[in-house]
């Protein structure tokens, strides 16, 4: 049974980063999730969105914010699409957004995180699916290869 299934995840090949493999995989999952979301949102999916979008705000506010916010809004997106194969890629990418996030999210290079996810989930909101998909293209360029 799928939900029983036990994913072996192989050493990187070549030398290539697991990082870098995990952003290539994310470019493919999560502008689609994003576009599926715009269709296929509830007004609790998007609070749930709305809900890690402001503990990454509350987070913002530290020097060292932890990973945990921006780690609930991608499986709230992704659970969103209502495609079960979709919302178990989180098994997949949450352990590499805990582990990029203090890169992406650090004070010292000026990004504040919550603009960017804030684009997406507006688009979510308004069912505008391309532009929910370009938002999570954008929000990518700033997560480290």
């Amino acid at each position: 049974m799928l939900e029983d299934a036990i994913i072996d995840v192989p050493p990187p090949r070549d030398g290539q980063p697991l990082m870098s493999e995990l952003a290539d995989v994310r470019s493919l999952v999560e502008p689609s999730a994003a576009q599926r979301t715009a269709f296929h949102r509830s007004d609790n999916d998007l609070q749930a969105m709305q809900t890690a979008l402001e503990a990454m705000a509350d987070d913002a506010r530290s020097p060292q914010p932890p990973p945990e916010a921006d780690a609930a809004f991608h499986p709230a997106l992704l659970n969103t699409t209502r495609n079960e194969t979709h919302a178990r890629m989180n098994m997949l990418l949450e352990p590499g957004l805990c582990e990029c996030d203090p890169a992406v999210h650090a004070h010292d290079h000026g990004t504040d995180p919550v603009p960017s996810h804030q684009v997406v989930l507006d688009a979510a909101r308004d069912q505008g699916p391309a532009r929910a998909e370009l938002a999570l293209h954008e929000l990518l360029t700033k997560a480290p290869a």
